[in-house]
């Protein structure tokens, strides 16, 4: 089971993969990210909430940068490993992005991520238009 999203967004897409690639860039409910983007090197993204602290693990097997990522995605050392790629392209007024996440083992966790793909970009896109 996958997920496949595209977005258009006003900015080149070395902006965008920047953006996406850098652990400035903490999107709520996220409070930390810590990235090496090159082939093998690891993300670590965390939500520390009052109840609990979270956190997103995986390793990046792509890097083409501002063209592509594939990299894994794993919530809380569950066990439940997805994978995601990336596309950035020229679009007619920015970034065309073409999200790919797969390897979902059940509908309920494919639609929450579904919904928090948009989440993700809408802030994506607010973290741009003020940095």
């Amino acid at each position: 089971m996958k997920i496949r999203k595209n977005y258009d967004l006003p900015f080149p897409p070395a902006r965008v993969y920047d953006a996406w690639t850098s652990s400035e860039t903490v999107i709520p409910p996220a409070t930390g990210m810590d990235i090496n983007p090159v082939v093998g090197g690891h993300y670590r993204l965390i939500v520390d909430a009052p109840e609990q602290i979270m956190f997103n693990e995986g390793t990046f097997s792509v890097v083409e940068p501002a063209e592509r990522l594939k990299y894994t995605w794993e919530w809380n050392g569950d066990g439940a490993v997805t994978e995601i790629e990336v596309l950035f392209s020229e679009g007619e007024d920015g970034t065309s992005l073409h999200l790919t996440h797969s390897g979902f083992s059940n509908g309920e966790s494919m639609a929450m991520h579904d919904a928090g793909w948009d989440s993700y970009i809408e802030g994506l896109k607010a973290h741009l238009e003020n940095t």
